[in-house]
């Protein structure tokens, strides 16, 4: 079992990053107390080149893409079976997601024109906003919409729609407890799931 945790942000190692990670560390530790073997890999989108769809349409010929950037490396990761879920977290932008997440979002359309290959796989979000009500909900769903047109299966935090934080917490984000919560109850509720499903 594999997840992949996404970090859309244009900025290295700031909260976007240091949410997933907590996220995903509270998926590791989930899957150890219940006997599963897993594996997590998180993908930084900050130091790459990922340009938006351009609907040229190549990718109804098969796995590929015309645009020779640094999505061509995330296409077998992504591609991989042993994946289970994907983990999306970006910061707020103008009330939604960062552009980093729409283009890596919209360059998924290739695996849903090649047999819906995230069909059925997990699929959690991580929003990250300037104040504490600044978007996040919002945003969260966006992501979500784009993972139901792949026919994912959603999941939250078992009582919000998925990990909602505050980058300009007055202790830093680092001392977001409200957020940091979410993020790790989205992480828990994610392996709950999968291995409840894998059974």
């Amino acid at each position: 079992m594999k997840i992949i945790g996404v970090s859309a942000s244009a900025r290295k190692n700031k909260s976007t990053h240091f949410l997933l990670n907590e996220c995903l560390n509270e998926f590791k530790r989930t899957s150890e107390q219940l006997g599963k073997s897993v594996e997590v890999e998180l993908i930084d989108l900050s130091p790459l080149k990922i340009n938006g769809c351009i609907a040229c349409d190549k990718c109804k010929k098969g796995v590929l893409c015309s645009q020779e950037d640094d999505f061509q490396t995330l296409i077998p990761k992504l591609a991989d079976p042993e994946v289970l879920g994907l983990i999306v977290s970006t910061p707020v932008y103008m009330g939604c997601m960062s552009s980093q997440a729409k283009a890596f979002l919209d360059r998924t359309v290739l695996f849903r024109r090649n047999g819906f290959m995230f069909k059925n796989k997990f699929g959690g979000v991580i929003a990250v906003g300037g104040s504490r009500n600044g978007g996040q909900e919002l945003t969260i769903q966006a992501v979500h919409a784009a993972m139901m047109i792949h026919d994912m299966i959603i999941v939250g935090d078992g009582d919000h729609f998925g990990g909602a934080a505050w980058a300009n917490h007055p202790d830093g984000y680092e001392g977001d407890g409200t957020g940091i919560s979410t993020a790790k109850n989205l992480g828990k509720r994610m392996c709950e799931v999968a291995c409840m499903m894998q059974i």
